[in-house]
């Protein structure tokens, strides 16, 4: 599924977190809140940067969330194997 502000930065972009650390907390909390009202049991990104902030916040709040990059599950895909 696709969360409900999928267009919306999670506030890694690049040097962002380090040059605006609040402004990225802030946009990685938001995006902690998408992905944990989701529902979901796996987080796929193909952002490491993503991957790493979003998993980072929902750290701090004691969730702990299996995470995947897209080449992970497509290949799991391709090749029949069961992901997760």
């Amino acid at each position: 599924m696709e969360l409900r502000d999928a267009g919306v930065c999670c506030g890694s972009a690049g040097v962002y977190n380090l040059l605006q650390p609040e402004a990225a907390r802030e946009f990685g909390s938001r995006k902690a809140d998408s992905v944990t009202a989701s529902g979901a049991s796996l987080l796929i990104s193909a952002n490491p940067g993503c991957t790493l902030q979003i998993s980072s916040e929902l750290a701090a709040r004691g969730v702990t969330l299996r995470t995947a990059h897209t080449a992970e599950v497509l290949d799991a895909s391709i090749n029949g194997v069961p992901f997760g």
